[in-house]
């Protein structure tokens, strides 16, 4: 802290006061002397002093017998000797009165700061305003003016004293910090970004300036930088929860699932229900990472206090029902609509609940639902036509999907499911004229042209379908099921080993798997055709990772129990040959199977 003027004054008074003293009573301290040869017989200060005035005695007694005069020394130095007392006392007012003021200014200063931090702010502001009249230099009190400033609201006369701080010392951190803070509260972002960085440079590990740094960030959508400052940030990232979700965003946005999951972890369970909105975005982002338990209870805290408990019920059914929980999706389901929340979207997850838990007639009721709910969502009506095929109750697939056509003339994923019951019911001619409608109604999109070229395929219009493919492969280069019905139509078209036919099918195929390895269908027509060929090794490598991919395919499982029996592991292929002969003989032909995959996508 600065001195005060009068600290100064009496300071240099002081001084003064001490160096007459030495002039007058000891002026030989000021003229110095000379050595002599032999240090030791020098006489000491005292006795010098001693001396001269024995000598002056006896000289003045001298003159008075003479009727002189005392000398001028004498009396000079008798006076000083008179006046030495005076003086001292006067130089021990002086340092009392000096230490009785550094006190009551220190006095002050502490009552100020026991005021702000009471929130007394009014009765804290004259104490330091007084201060500050006697010190206008004391950075302490002004940087605590400041801070009481701020905290009452005065953000603008808060950051005129910081500003007179900094104009005394410009690398006073505190208020840097200080006014940095209320520049961000003011909307002044790049202003604390300067300030908060500047204070960097003289405490690199300041948390409150980091901290700062990352909110400016987040707001700005730089969640790198946001991320980076956040975890510099010490305890601040992790004190305020909402706090914590910003940190948690940041890493989740900059590419860190695990330091995302790992700060959401932390950020406690126990809240409030005034903090429901806290727990909600942390189930949110916990869904994102595919943590679905852990979002379901984040869900269901969030469930006391959050403004809108119909996402919170919708929200906890759909992760329920990712985590496989179906008996709690259909209660958190069922809840949520006991409490007047009806919407066709509830009754849709509701539905997939059920029809995993087994409850296939409440599944069709609530996808019923869903479409008087909301006649005009295509989604709905795609779901139970879905259903009912997969229930192979085509006749009502086609009934369903009629009048979703009628409600939602434009659906191109409605023509196009359409199509498929068209072909579970052996109307390919139909289906082909659905699928060319789907097609016309969005021409830039593959799904309606691969079910057209299948279609195609099983009607045996071989050289049409490959016309068709070969010129989607132009339009979707990225699409691997373009390549792959491509391959088929070839493979369909007789293409004979080594012919040009069959190495097109072969690249088609083999484009396919490049595209999406988890195509099986690709896998297992490769597989087959390099059997064919005669590369048994090549051809079980693609057919066993068919297999692997979807087991309940009684083709790859053939292909591949051939391929090892031709390699000799007869055990094996002998279990395969089991499970083909099996299988059920009414399941559905590879066109069908190929096709309920189709409608699954376009459902999506």
């Amino acid at each position: 802290m600065a001195p005060s003027p009068a600290v100064l004054v009496m300071t240099q008074a002081i001084s003064f006061g001490l160096a007459y003293l030495r002039r007058v009573a000891a002026p030989e301290f000021s003229r110095g002397f000379q050595p002599t040869e032999r240090l030791e017989n020098i006489p000491t200060s005292r006795e010098r002093r001693l001396n001269s005035i024995v000598a002056d005695a006896t000289r003045n007694e001298k003159r008075a017998h003479r009727g002189f005069q005392p000398t001028a020394k004498f009396r000079r130095r008798y006076a000083a000797r008179r006046l030495l007392p005076a003086c001292l006392m006067f130089l021990l007012y002086l340092l009392a009165t000096c230490a009785i003021s550094v006190r009551a200014q220190d006095a002050d200063y502490q009552t100020a700061v026991s005021f702000v931090q009471q929130g007394q702010f009014d009765r804290a502001f004259p104490i330091l305003q007084r201060i500050l009249d006697r010190s206008p230099n004391d950075l302490k009190a002004r940087n605590l003016m400041g801070i009481a400033l701020s905290a009452a609201g005065r953000r603008e006369e808060a950051n005129e004293h910081f500003k007179k701080v900094l104009a005394l010392e410009p690398k006073f951190v505190p208020a840097l910090k200080n006014m940095a803070l209320n520049e961000m509260a003011i909307g002044k972002a790049q202003d604390a970004r300067v300030h908060f960085e500047e204070a960097l440079r003289s405490a690199p590990e300041d948390a409150t300036c980091h901290w700062g740094l990352a909110e400016i960030a987040f707001a700005a959508r730089d969640y790198k930088l946001a991320a980076l400052n956040y975890e510099r940030s010490g305890d601040l990232a992790w004190k305020d929860s909402r706090t914590a979700i910003k940190f948690a965003t940041s890493c989740l946005e900059d590419g860190q699932p695990v330091k995302a999951a790992t700060v959401l972890e932390k950020i406690p369970t126990a809240l409030s229900a005034a903090d429901a909105t806290i727990q909600f975005q942390a189930g949110v982002m916990l869904a994102r990472l595919e943590k679905y338990e852990a979002a379901a209870r984040r869900f269901e805290l969030a469930r006391q206090g959050f403004p809108d408990p119909y996402q919170v019920g919708y929200n906890l059914t759909l992760v329920l029902i990712k985590n496989r929980d179906y008996a709690a999706a259909i209660r958190a389901g069922e809840e949520t609509l006991a409490a007047g929340r009806r919407k066709a979207e509830i009754y849709n997850l509701l539905a997939q609940a059920y029809e995993q838990s087994g409850q296939t007639k409440q599944a069709y009721d609530a996808l019923r639902a869903a479409t008087e709910l909301d006649p005009q969502d295509e989604t709905n009506y795609l779901d139970l036509i879905a259903l009912c095929l997969k229930h192979e109750n085509y006749d009502l697939s086609l009934e369903i999907a009629d009048i979703g056509a009628r409600r939602v003339p434009n659906g191109r994923r409605l023509r196009l499911s359409r199509g498929v019951a068209l072909v579970m019911k052996g109307r390919l001619e139909e289906a082909v004229k659905e699928f060319q409608t789907a097609g016309e109604l969005s021409p830039e999109e593959a799904l309606p042209q691969v079910a057209l070229g299948l279609a195609l395929i099983q009607l045996d219009k071989h050289s049409e379908a490959i016309a068709l493919l070969r010129r989607r492969t132009e339009l979707n280069q990225k699409d691997p099921r373009i390549f792959w019905l491509l391959g088929e139509a070839l493979n369909r078209s007789g293409a004979q080993p080594g012919s040009e036919e069959e190495k097109e099918a072969i690249s088609a195929l083999e484009k396919s798997i490049q595209l999406d390895p988890r195509l099986p269908q690709s896998r297992v027509l490769l597989g087959k055709i390099l059997l064919r060929r005669g590369e048994v090794a090549r051809a079980a490598e693609h057919l066993e990772k068919a297999f692997e991919l979807d087991p309940e395919d009684m083709t790859a499982a053939y292909q591949l129990a051939q391929a090892l029996q031709r390699m000799g592991q007869t055990e094996r292929a002998k279990q395969l040959f089991t499970k083909v002969s099996q299988a059920k003989s009414g399941e559905l032909q590879d066109a069908q199977r190929n096709l309920m995959r189709i409608i699954k996508a376009g459902s999506q």
